[in-house]
């Protein structure tokens, strides 16, 4: 599975209007060959950001015309050229299945982008996220899944969703030990952001698992 991170710095006062522009389009991604999600969310760090999980790097290259030409309108109301990043997703975890036509309903996103992993250290890295990490997460209240993906340059991107604000202050102290655990394995602390997915589109349903688990 492949993963695609969209940041862009939006102009003051117009957060409202570009997500109503994002949710404008949104609908022209559903049934896109080999787009799984697409998720839109307005970032405490005054960002619009995105994210898709795309079959392979193939289909997510396919569909880039299709991307540019449904996101050209967003050039009014941003400050400055996005910053995109993309990879293949190497742990990912479902807590609570999500079904293609579930009905949209906000959530909260914990983002961290920007580390620097140690490249010899890479598999262990992976095996620590997806059988320590995400395995304490287990039985959390309010999480509704997680991710991690290689974005290339030795750069690492984690993501995960909750029901609410208050489930992410709730996890908080394990957040803080697992950050201080990750150092073992990385050279640099990730930038750490929340925000509010307003937007997102399912084309497919999530089971409850692990990412190796996954049945599309």
């Amino acid at each position: 599975m492949y993963f695609r991170l969209t940041q862009v710095d939006i102009q003051e006062g117009k957060m409202e209007e570009t997500i109503a522009y994002a949710e404008s389009v949104a609908d022209s991604f559903r049934d896109t060959p080999g787009l799984f999600q697409i998720c839109i969310a307005e970032m405490d760090n005054g960002q619009m950001t995105s994210w898709s999980l795309w079959a392979n790097e193939d289909a997510m290259n396919a569909a880039g015309p299709q991307i540019q030409e449904a996101l050209s309108g967003l050039g009014e109301f941003v400050s400055g050229p996005p910053t995109i990043s993309f990879g293949p997703m190497n742990a990912g975890q479902i807590y609570q299945t999500t079904r293609k036509d579930d009905p949209v309903k906000p959530f909260v996103v914990r983002l961290g982008f920007g580390s620097a992993y140690d490249e010899e250290k890479i598999d262990e890295f992976t095996d620590w996220i997806q059988n320590t990490v995400y395995a304490s997460y287990e039985g959390t209240e309010g999480l509704i899944g997680a991710l991690a993906a290689d974005v290339g340059d030795n750069k690492g991107v984690t993501l995960s969703n909750w029901e609410s604000q208050e489930a992410i202050d709730s996890s908080q102290e394990k957040f803080q030990q697992i950050m201080a655990d990750a150092m073992t394995y990385i050279k640099s602390p990730p930038t750490v952001v929340t925000g509010v997915c307003k937007i997102y589109v399912n084309n497919v349903s999530f089971p409850e698992g692990k990412l190796s688990e996954w049945s599309k």
